[in-house]
Parts: structure tokens; sequence; C-alpha cells
């Protein structure tokens, strides 16, 4: 009876991992400043636990670094004006959006971003 146990919690666990949430592809949001909303576009691919991807606005495109995925957490970081923006972030249940916070010499600011919906083919 406790190795069945055993073998249902193991398998169970296993099945949370598999279920890890994958950010890859395009997702657009705004962040509020206090010039103005910024419109942000993140392009994401997930391989395993890495994170690669870029962060594109009106200023410009910029690549992702130390990227990592862990279940449906994101972190990584981005290069900007001599300093860099650290991101963390968590992917919602439905896979639909993101919940991002994002930290800088500024200070904190919080925003979401939305799945793009796939080209019409």
């Amino acid at each position: 009876m406790r190795r069945a146990l055993l073998a249902l919690v193991m398998t169970m666990g296993m099945a949370t991992v598999a279920l890890a949430a994958d950010p890859t592809g395009k997702w657009l949001g705004s962040v509020d400043t206090p010039n103005g909303p910024i419109e942000l576009t993140f392009q994401f691919k997930a391989e395993g636990e890495a994170l690669t991807g870029s962060v594109s606005s009106a200023m410009g495109t910029q690549d992702i670094s130390n990227g990592k995925v862990a279940g449906d957490a994101l972190t990584f970081e981005v290069p900007f004006e001599g300093a860099k923006i650290t991101y963390a972030a968590k992917v919602n249940a439905a896979g639909d959006e993101i919940a991002i916070t994002a930290t800088g010499d500024w200070g904190s600011v919080d925003f979401v971003v939305r799945k793009a919906a796939p080209p019409a083919q």
C-alpha cells in the first residue's frame, strides 16, 4: 500500500513539472510611466529552464539575459541606458497572461502582458 501511495505521489509530482508554463511566443502590453504609457512587445523562447528573447518598445529592441523558467515563474534582465532592469514574472494558469514586476534604479513597476494571437493563415 505504501509503495502504491509513494508511486502515486511521485507520478503527480512529475505531472506538475510537465505542466510548467511555456512562455514561448509573442506577448503584448504596456507600462505606465510619468511620461505616459509605453507599449511593449516581449518575444520569449523557453528551452527547459533557460529563457531567451527580447523586449521591444518605441525606444528599440533589447535582448534579455540571465533568463530562467521555474514552473510558472520567469526571471530575466534587460540592459537599459547603461544599467539593467530586472524582471520577475508569473504566467497565469490559463497561460495567456504574464504578471510582471520590473525593477531598476528608479524603483519598481507592475504590469501585465497578454499572449499575442497567432497570425491568420
